[in-house]
């Protein structure tokens, strides 16, 4: 009887638990990991921050960090209860080599967005109207400039956590428990997490062709990440694309809401939003461009260029 129970428990959990690694199936550490870290900030903003009616900078601080601090603490509790690995296994081998290759990702990132305001304004799509534009909310430049600058940080290090060291991670682990090899896992993986992150990007685009530029972007980052095995580029990557493009060179003062934030550079542009815009083709082009300067700071710095991704030490989903 009990031999016959514990047949009938094994196939009710076969959907759910993988026994060979004693962890819940790659698809639900996913989709666990995504709920929590997208959910729990944004009930808190709704139940704490929207009635207090803040000035901008305040909620984009308050909001990402309360987000990064919801993203670290779930790498914490699935690293230990859910995927059963360290901390540090997600890609946070934290030393001075890491951040440096967090700079460098971030140096990347602000030389490709400078080339695509370049491009702007040498082909007469765009030209400068102010430098040290505070934005709005009656804050000084310099508080505010400072203040977003954390907040982007704090958007580099959850997003990154969540949608490289957990999903893609994942899902690599998953697809490689089916038949096919772990090189099309690691190439499943990453553009399923590339996918996922275009997809919950989806309210910033334009348009659904829009949509595009946020799955290339998760291409390019998730490719930083692939790599190395480490967050430090991806999360320099990602800090300077929102910070370069929102806070130094102004590009996202093409559409209303980014005239009210404050930037180094503010341009007005006159060219059509198929080319200016965010998700247009110059910056798609230089978007480009970053991935291709990541590329080669990784080979540089590792000598290689080659998945460094290693598989999980079971037998898969």
């Amino acid at each position: 009887m009990n031999e016959q129970r514990s047949g009938w428990v094994r196939r009710v959990l076969f959907p759910f638990w993988n026994r060979s690694e004693q962890r819940p199936r790659a698809v639900w550490r996913v989709i666990g990991a995504l709920v929590v870290a997208l959910a729990v900030p944004s009930i808190l903003g709704v139940v704490a921050l929207r009635p207090l009616d803040l000035p901008m900078v305040a909620v984009q601080l308050v909001s990402n960090g309360t987000a990064a601090l919801v993203a670290l603490v779930v790498v914490v509790v699935w690293a230990r209860y859910v995927d059963r690995r360290a901390v540090r296994d997600y890609g946070f081998g934290v030393g001075r080599e890491w951040w440096v290759m967090l700079a460098l990702g971030a140096l990347a990132a602000l030389l490709g967005w400078g080339g695509a305001l370049a491009t702007d304004i040498a082909l007469g799509w765009a030209s400068i109207a102010a430098v040290l534009s505070p934005g709005v909310g009656g804050i000084s430049f310099l508080p505010s400039f400072v203040a977003f600058a954390l907040a982007w940080v704090f958007v580099g290090v959850w997003e990154e956590a969540i949608f490289r060291g957990v999903v893609m991670r994942n899902a690599i682990e998953g697809l490689n428990g089916t038949r096919i090899s772990f090189r099309w896992a690691l190439a499943g993986g990453w553009v399923v997490s590339s996918v996922l992150f275009g997809v919950l990007h989806f309210g910033q685009a334009a348009s659904p062709l829009a949509l595009v530029f946020w799955v290339v972007a998760g291409l390019v980052l998730g490719l930083a990440y692939l790599l190395t095995d480490q967050l430090a580029v991806p999360i320099g990557l990602h800090f300077a694309f929102d910070f370069g493009v929102n806070n130094v060179f102004g590009l996202a003062s093409v559409r209303e809401a980014g005239t009210a934030v404050p930037t180094i550079l503010r341009p007005e542009f006159s060219g059509s939003d198929v080319f200016v815009g965010i998700a247009g083709a110059v910056n798609t082009v230089w978007l480009l461009g970053i991935g291709a300067l990541a590329v080669a700071v990784i080979g540089w710095q590792y000598g290689s260029l080659r998945p460094r991704i290693e598989p999980y030490p079971g037998t898969g989903d």
